[in-house]
Parts: C-alpha cells; structure tokens; sequence
C-alpha cells in the first residue's frame, strides 16, 4: 500500500480539521443570533450527554484502531483480521450504548432533543475513520467529508431560522456525521480487507482487542471529564445563558486548536510504526519539528484572540454575548497549553504504550476539574469553568513533562520556541500600541465608502489582525526561525 507523505498527509488532515470544526465558526454570526445564548445552551448540554454515550460506543477505537492498523498494514491477512476484529467489538460496544442511551436516559433527562442527538451513535456504529487513519490515507477523508460539511452548511442556513429550530440544527449535523460514515464505507467497496473475509473465521477473535482498547478508553473517559464535563455541569449548575457563553466561546478556541495541533492524527500511526521499529532517534526529531510547528502557530494565535477579544466577541457573536467576552479573553490562553499536551500525550505517549503514565496524567486533571468546578462555576458560570480548565491543562503538562523526563527532553523542545514567543510578544506590543491607530484608521477610511457599520468593524479588525500578522512573520524573519525558515525555503525550491 503506497503511503502519502507527512507534509501530504498534514496538509490533508489540516484541511479536514479545519473543515470539520471551521464551518460551525462560520455559523457562529448566524447561530449566536438565531439561537441565542439559550438555544445553543440547549444544544450543547443535550449534545455533552450525548457525548459519554458516544465515547463508551468508541471504546478507544479512534486511537487503538489506527495504531492497530498502522503496524499490520504490510501483511494483508492480519490487516483484514484486525479491522474486523475492532469492527465487531465496536459493533457490540455501540449497540449497548444505544440501548442504554434510548432506553434509560430518557427515564433520568425526558428531553426530545435527545431522540435527535442519538443519531451520533449510529454514526459511532459504522465509524470507519481510524481505517483510513491507520492506513495514512487521509485524502480520501478530506474529499468524501468535506462535501458532506458543505452540505451541512447549506442546509442550516436554509432550515434554522429561529429559537425554537434547535431540533431542525441537531438533526443536520448528527445525519451530516451518519452520512458521512456511509461515504466512507461506499469508497471502501474495492478495498481488499472487504473480500475473502470467510478466510479469517477460523482464528477469528475481537475480545483479544478488548484490553489494548480499555486502556486507551480509561484516558479518553477521563479526558472527557475535564473538558466535555464542563458544559454539563455549568448546564446542570447554572443555566442556558452561560451554558451557551461556553459553548460558542469554546467552539472558536477548538478551532484554532485543531489547527495548531491537524498534525497529532498523521503523527500518531507514524510514530507507533517507528516505535514498532526501535527507531527512537527518528521519533526525537519529529516530536522536536511537531513542537516547532505546533507554537509558531499557537503563540499568536493565543496573544491575538486575548487582545482582540473586546472587539471580536460584538462582531462575531452578537451583543447578547458581550458578557463572554473575558470568557473568551481567558480561554484563548488555554491554546498555548493544548498544543503541548496534545503533542506529549497524543503524540508521544499513546504510541509507545506509555498509557500508563498517560492515564495517571489525565486522571490528575480530571480530578482537579471535578473538584474546582463544584466550586467556581456556581460562583463565575462560565468564566469559572474557563479558570478551572486552564489550571488542569497547565498541570496536566507540567506532571506529562515530568512524566517522561527519562525519556524525551520536552523541556529542550519548548526551550527552542523562544524566538516564536518573542515574536508573538512584539505582535502583542504592536496590537496594544500601534493597533488603535490602524483600527480606527481602517474604520474611518471604510466608513466613508460603506455606511454598514458591521462590515465597517468587520474590515477594520480584518486589516489590525493582517497587520499584526505581517509583524509576527517579519519578527521571525529577523530572529532567524528555524521552523519559519524551513517552511520558506521547502516553497521557493517548489517554485
């Protein structure tokens, strides 16, 4: 099987990340008004619920599955006897999931909203991705994914109109994510794992996967606790107001996470195949390149949503969300820790069977969010759930780090960010001192042509965070950073 390579592999995979979580962004302007804080409230309380539901279906799949496949893809038996071996174990796991989440939920939270978000788990069902994954296929993801988001795309600007079409939005995207599924699985008719499958019955075992895939489910369940956790309980403890605060805000930090860290999916089933191999140098290297991509777009990204969040959040979101906005001026810092715990657990510690140390890690982190949460969010809502999300992801880090000290020098590799972080401060100073007068300069010139005072701000900010961008890449042209460095010279020898 001829793989793609990194870089291609990372591209694909950046647009698909992009893709799948930047066109709820871009609905954002639209949902935060047609909704309201409410009715997104509503839909993500229904949807977190949902989402326990969901990981237990999973089973650790999504990781196992692709690890798993990435290390049998050279001998074609085992790789057909592995992939319907986690099938039918996931098959089993996704039906129990279904029967508890239609026929005991509904006892405890009678609520219609989830008869419609159930339609994740049939999703869940057939779930195909970590094939694709595992095989470092990721184009035909991108392509077969893509049009379905677009899809969605149309039809919730079509369909959801007001408040009361919540239902109309969690039915769009949860049979956006089935139809996708189905996508998947009609691209995969000629694949090889699909024909002679009578030939794996003899030795035909799925519960010889069920521990690997337990001890990858016991971190992920825990990391569910301190991030999806926190929109539950700010909906159970306080109300749909603040639920949706977090949730928009939260939707537009994810974002801008995925795309620092659209590198962990093609990492992860290369590095478990060098780790399978004893390549421990080759690992270094890309974990040190993986860190040095990861922040020179993270840092910015963090210091230029936390400057600009005063005029962002009015524009973006709508006025009923101007008490958000030092939700999101706080929560934009949370993208600077998750780039290096994404790279230390996910990257690192997951393919080469460290589940251990990874699972001591993130059950730190739960703990600290259950504990702080039943505390701050009474007393900030939102807000509180944001501080208490910060301090388990720094000290999630810092014990990661500690961690696997032994073994990989991640200290050294965030030392070598130093000239991204000054940058990001010189940007940072530039907004503060400079911003203003571009500003408000954009925004005089613009209003004399254009009377709208929303596409007036809109251009305005569009022309501050351009200009802030300018000097964050000529700052690292004069620092001389590697990472910047490389990029520009790998485009000037393409063209």
């Amino acid at each position: 099987m001829k793989k793609a390579s990194l870089s291609k592999n990372y591209l694909y995979n950046l647009i698909y990340q992009v893709l799948a979580v930047i066109i709820p962004i871009i609905l954002i302007p639209y949902l935060s008004r047609v909704l309201e804080p409410s009715g997104n409230g509503q839909y993500a309380f229904t949807y977190s619920i949902t989402t326990y539901f969901s990981y237990f279906a999973l089973l650790g799949v999504q990781l196992y599955g692709t690890k798993m496949i990435s290390i049998n893809q050279d001998d074609p038996y085992r790789l057909k006897k592995t992939f319907w071996e986690i099938l039918a174990l996931k098959g089993m796991t996704s039906a129990i999931a279904i029967v508890l989440f239609y026929g005991v939920l509904q006892f405890i939270l009678p609520n219609p909203l989830f008869l419609i978000q159930g339609i994740w788990l049939f999703a869940n069902l057939i779930d195909v991705t970590w094939y694709y994954t595992g095989s470092e296929r990721f184009k035909s993801i991108v392509i077969r994914n893509s049009l379905i988001k677009l899809l969605s795309l149309a039809a919730i600007l079509i369909f959801v109109k007001t408040i009361n079409d919540v239902w109309i939005y969690a039915i769009i995207l949860g049979g956006a994510e089935l139809t996708g599924q189905l996508i998947l699985w009609f691209s995969m008719r000629k694949e090889a794992v699909l024909k002679n499958i009578g030939e794996i019955k003899k030795d035909f075992n799925p519960y010889q996967h069920l521990k690997g895939t337990l001890v990858l489910f016991l971190p992920q369940v825990i990391i569910l606790l301190y991030t999806s956790l926190n929109v539950t309980m700010i909906g159970a403890m306080t109300n749909d107001v603040q639920t949706g605060y977090y949730d928009q805000t939260s939707k537009i930090i994810n974002t801008l996470c995925v795309i620092a860290t659209s590198l962990a999916t093609v990492m992860i089933p290369r590095i478990s195949k060098l780790n399978e191999d004893g390549q421990s140098i080759e690992i270094e290297n890309m974990l040190n390149k993986s860190i040095g991509i990861t922040t020179y777009l993270a840092y910015p990204m963090m210091v230029g949503l936390f400057l600009v969040a005063p005029i962002f959040v009015p524009l973006f979101l709508g006025d009923l969300y101007i008490d958000a906005i030092p939700v999101l001026k706080l929560y934009a810092i949370k993208i600077g820790l998750v780039v290096f715990s994404n790279i230390i657990g996910v990257q690192y510690m997951i393919p080469t069977n460290k589940n251990k140390a990874f699972i001591l890690s993130v059950s730190a982190g739960a703990v600290i969010t259950l504990g702080l949460n039943l505390f701050l969010i009474p007393l900030y809502g939102a807000l509180g759930a944001v501080i208490v999300s910060l301090i388990a992801e720094l000290l999630v880090v810092a014990y990661q780090i500690w961690l696997v000290r032994k073994d990989m020098p991640f200290i050294k590799f965030i030392a070598r960010t130093y000239k991204g972080l000054i940058a990001s401060v010189v940007m940072a100073i530039y907004i503060i001192f400079a911003g203003n007068v571009v500003y408000l300069g954009t925004g005089m010139i613009v209003e004399s042509f254009i009377q709208n005072q929303t596409i007036v701000t809109g251009l305005a900010l569009a022309m501050l965070i351009g200009t802030s961008m300018i000097v964050y890449f000529v700052t690292n042209l004069i620092l001389r950073t590697e990472i910047q460095t490389e990029i520009l010279r790998k485009i000037f020898k393409r063209a």
